[in-house]
């Protein structure tokens, strides 16, 4: 397997009216085996970064390693794609529409010249590991969505690759598919130990395949970490936004009997003591619950009394906005399990 190294990558993008910076000065390492996950919004560098680890691309500066081998360096592609080992999945899949799944999964061994035996192993082997063996046979528009990524998947994996690359692989996909798409990946990743790069906008892949997690965000990389440790201590709000719901406020520092709130209208919430007089808060949905109860146990703190505002139903759960009594536009987002009227008085609690 490949450790992937990026030193200083920067791809610049000119024409004549302007210059684009896509990527900054990118510093990363990528062990060998390793699933790695890259985050970020549409525009923010990603698939720039991904093509330029598939040779598809050169950096206008830096330079790219595989283990300890140089393969691009500033405007010089001095390992070409071919040569690189790599298997890709795009987010459109592009399977080519006049030849059956098998014949797609057997285009990258034609380059190997092997026996037609071996090739047809091949093939059998991997459509098996990915339950398509019985489609083989179908052309792409035979195949429902979960099978055409599959195929994709299998074409990328039948010549066993150093490094797998996945570009955006399950936005395409039913949203009632791609969490056993997601699983399945991880499972053949976990099987095979190659090396994978997920590119993602979505949290949700990130979460699902990857062991760690870059963001990329206007070409610069912000933040490396475990998925959990980006979600829970992201490094900028734009990071936690992108990666979470996150409930935004601004209040005052207060001082209450040795301890310390941020007060935000009627609502005081309990945080570490700071040498500051306002401060900006960033809540996950998660932290937070209403409840006409008074106390809901030592893990919880009341906030203070809140109003409904707006209460909708949202994936199994209902999404409820409350205020606080003296102000109707300091809004709170919170998850709950079963619907509350709009008008109702709560209480406001965080974890």
């Amino acid at each position: 397997m490949v450790k992937v190294i990026t030193k200083d990558v920067t791809k610049i993008f000119k024409s004549k009216k302007k210059e684009v910076v896509a990527l900054d000065k990118i510093n990363m390492e990528i062990n060998s085996g390793e699933s790695f996950g890259i985050l970020g919004p549409s525009g923010a560098g990603k698939t720039t970064l991904m093509r330029i680890i598939a040779g598809l691309d050169v950096p206008t500066a830096g330079e790219l390693y595989f283990n300890d081998e140089l393969v691009a360096a500033s405007n010089r592609l001095i390992v070409p794609p071919e040569d690189r080992n790599i298997g890709m999945v795009f987010q459109t899949w592009a399977l080519y529409p006049n030849m059956t799944a098998y014949d797609n999964i057997a285009f990258p061994l034609k380059s190997l010249k092997i026996s037609k035996a071996e090739e047809q192993k091949k093939i059998n082997d991997i459509a098996e590991i990915l339950g398509i063996s019985h489609v083989l046979n179908h052309y792409p528009r035979e195949l429902s969505g979960g099978q055409q990524q599959r195929v994709a998947l299998a074409r990328a994996l039948v010549k066993n690759p150093s490094i797998l690359l996945l570009d955006e692989p399950f936005s395409n996909l039913d949203a009632r598919i791609r969490d056993s798409a997601r699983a399945l990946v991880r499972r053949i990743q976990n099987e095979l130990k190659i090396t994978t790069i997920t590119v993602s906008h979505d949290p949700a892949d990130i979460f699902s395949i990857a062991e760690r997690a870059g963001v990329i965000v206007h070409g610069k990389l912000v933040q490396v970490d475990k998925p959990s440790i980006i979600y829970s201590k992201p490094i900028t709000v734009e990071v936690a936004k992108l990666i979470g719901d996150l409930v935004e406020l601004n209040g005052r520092i207060e001082d209450r009997n040795g301890a310390t709130y941020a007060v935000v209208d009627d609502f005081s919430f309990p945080i570490n003591k700071i040498n500051a007089s306002n401060v900006r808060l960033g809540i996950r949905l998660e932290d937070l619950k209403i409840s006409k109860e008074s106390s809901l146990g030592s893990d919880w703190f009341l906030v203070g009394r809140a109003r409904v505002k707006v209460s909708s139903y949202s994936s199994g759960l209902f999404r409820v906005t409350v205020v606080p009594p003296s102000n109707d536009n300091t809004e709170v987002v919170v998850m709950m399990d079963k619907p509350f009227d709009v008008g109702e008085e709560v209480n406001l609690f965080i974890r």
